[in-house]
């Protein structure tokens, strides 16, 4: 259970879209992280809407060094309003993505830089608590991914008209509390407030 005093601050800044009711069921979710694991929706209206916090396979990602493409899986980073298709203007639109990396080909990379057991199973745990704030932890969606792992500062960009002609298939959508979840992960790291520099102009 978390610091009460946390969630008392949290629930100034439940989404005012959500009735009230809403509200209180996404403060009930959010009371039991990170023990809570249910993390995608049920039921399939929403799938297939191109929403910020989706999964999808048909991401091309060039590789910096070597300028290769691959077709990958990857999360939707943008958020939902930029990258509507009804939005979409007269000046080309991106959809910012970050490859989806199963959990285990990490951990094998941790193996083969040197990390120990010991060092690999604290960093296991801290991740999936959440606790790594370049990191997004994805639990497994059964029957269509494993455990996974989003960083969040390998970003990508898809040209959006090229991405909606291409094929593709959508593979899970967020329900509001792994959603609620992914929102702090990204303003926790792209949005450090307390970064402890002044930044003010000296007194003349």
């Amino acid at each position: 259970m978390a610091d009460p005093d946390l969630f008392d601050q949290i629930k100034l800044f439940l989404p005012k879209y959500l009735s009230p009711d809403q509200q209180h069921r996404l403060f009930a979710e959010l009371s039991t992280f990170p023990e809570n694991r249910t993390f995608y929706l049920s039921r399939s209206n929403l799938l297939g809407e191109l929403l910020q916090g989706d999964g999808w396979r048909g991401f091309v990602a060039i590789n910096f060094h070597s300028g290769d493409r691959r077709t990958i899986s990857g999360m939707v980073i943008s958020n939902s309003c930029d990258i509507s298709p009804a939005n979409m203007g007269s000046l080309p639109v991106n959809i910012v993505f970050a490859p989806l990396i199963e959990l285990a080909k990490y951990v094998e990379r941790l193996r083969g830089v040197g990390k120990t057991s010991e060092q690999i199973e604290n960093l296991l745990r801290d991740i999936r608590r959440q606790r790594v704030s370049s990191m997004f932890f994805l639990p497994e969606c059964p029957g269509v991914i494993p455990e996974c792992i989003v960083l969040l500062d390998d970003l990508h960009a898809h040209p959006l008209r090229d991405f909606l002609d291409r094929e593709k298939s959508a593979l899970f959508t967020l329900n509001q509390y792994a959603f609620y979840l992914f929102l702090m992960k990204l303003s926790i790291h792209f949005s450090r407030f307390q970064e402890g520099a002044e930044r003010f102009d000296s007194a003349a």
